[in-house]
């Protein structure tokens, strides 16, 4: 019988799988994969992204699922109870630590994100950018970055701590269940949008075209990077999400069924935006210039762009949100069970330090450029470490406990992959990001 002190398993065996799925459609592949798709040589790039998706990312989160539903507990709490019972030194549970005041970073961006696409959503829909020029629309977003409203970010703050407050069974359905068919519905009216009113040839040419001249090891780099990124590990979303799993439920079969929804979303973000983007003579430009000026030219300049561009911002938005919502749980469940902390307070104060966080962050605005390398290479160091516990520290039949529904030779595939290829794909991920131009 479960205590109140162990989070209480989710009855539904599909809401580890959408929850997780939400939480990595949030999370940049669909902000980002549609341009560098392109500039990387299309169909070898992505190539690369699901090889590195599929062999590093599901065996990393798999693992951290695997650990948060062996302690049922708190990152922290999850690798201590794993690292006693494997004999192993106590403080690899200090990887937990880190793992939540990570996703509270990442969330901090993520926050600053939402409230540009509540703006550009609520922009678009006044149709106040119709028929404006490029260079409109790029000083309209340079006026939104240097004098955000504060109004919608503390109305985010307040939304996302209300949340984390009514615990986690509410805010992880709300993921599962209200997110994700919400960003399907929207998603697929951007498709019939996009089909209708997009030039497909173009963007056929810019996502699937062979380019091995482009694909070089900078785009093989990229690829994996990207790979390793998507699916949330090494934030303490897998494990505090596998905490509240059934205990029957085959845990690396739903991180698969997860990838596989994640790549589905991320390809038809690609089919339905790039043919606009085609439609309107505008080429993918990089990072936050592609979501928030190539994107609304395209919509302002079309016919009906002023809804569709609305439903676009909002579909991202939620995507977004969700991921935010659940960076935060790890840091809460934290400061709940290993602080003794009131969860009602627990949840003020990750809020607490989540808004301070980004008004910091918005006077700062030379963090922007900066603060995803040192995410990217934050996590990737803490991905490293996680798998060297896991396959080279824990025994194995420790893992086989956990793990019993799968069949014995997918759990013999994730355990090869989890000991050998993904220690040195992300040895060779964080050297380049260390050493790559910026």
């Amino acid at each position: 019988m479960l205590d109140n002190n162990v989070p209480q398993p989710w009855q539904g065996q599909t809401t580890l799988v959408f929850a997780l799925a939400a939480c990595s459609i949030g999370l940049g592949n669909v902000l980002r994969m549609p341009y560098l798709l392109g500039e990387y040589g299309g169909a070898p790039f992505f190539l690369s992204y699901v090889t590195t998706v599929f062999a590093v990312a599901v065996p990393l989160l798999t693992a951290e699922v695997m650990l948060g539903s062996k302690g049922r507990g708190s990152p922290l709490g999850a690798l201590r109870w794993a690292s006693d019972q494997s004999g192993r030194s106590t403080h690899w549970s200090l990887l937990g630590v880190i793992q939540c005041l990570l996703g509270v970073v990442l969330a901090i961006y993520c926050l600053m994100l939402v409230a540009w696409m509540v703006d550009r959503a609520v922009v678009l829909n006044s149709a106040s950018l119709a028929s404006a020029s490029a260079a409109e629309v790029a000083m309209s977003f340079q006026q939104l970055v240097a004098s955000s409203d504060p109004t919608i970010l503390v109305a985010l703050v307040g939304v996302v701590t209300l949340l984390a407050a009514l615990g986690p069974q509410v805010g992880m359905a709300l993921i599962g269940w209200v997110a994700l068919p919400a960003m399907a519905v929207a998603l697929l009216s951007l498709l019939q949008y996009g089909i209708e009113f997009g030039d497909l040839a173009s963007a056929g040419e810019w996502l699937l075209a062979v380019n091995y001249s482009d694909f070089g090891w900078e785009a093989a780099m990229m690829g994996m990077l990207s790979g390793v990124l998507t699916l949330v590990a090494g934030l303490g979303v897998g494990s505090v999400f596998g905490a509240r799993s059934p205990k029957n439920l085959p845990l690396l079969r739903a991180v698969i069924a997860a990838a596989i929804l994640d790549v589905a979303f991320m390809l038809a973000t690609a089919v339905a935006i790039m043919p606009l983007l085609g439609a309107t003579n505008v080429l993918p430009a990089e990072g936050l210039a592609f979501l928030f000026i190539a994107v609304p030219y395209a919509f302002a300049n079309l016919p009906l762009g002023e809804v569709y561009g609305a439903i676009f911002f909002g579909f991202a938005a939620l995507a977004t949100f969700a991921a935010l919502l659940a960076l935060l749980e790890p840091s809460v469940m934290l400061l709940h069970q290993e602080g003794g902390v009131n969860r009602n307070f627990a949840a003020l104060i990750v809020g607490a330090a989540l808004g301070l966080g980004v008004f910091w962050l918005e006077g700062v605005e030379q963090q922007i450029v900066f603060l995803p390398q040192m995410l990217d290479m934050a996590i990737v160091g803490v991905l490293l470490l996680l798998s060297l516990f896991v396959a080279w520290r824990m025994p194995r039949p420790f893992a086989r406990a956990e793990l019993y529904r799968e069949p014995l030779w997918l759990f013999n595939l994730w355990w090869g992959c989890l000991r050998f290829i993904v220690p040195t794909v992300l040895i060779m991920v964080f050297i380049w990001r260390l050493v790559a131009p910026q």
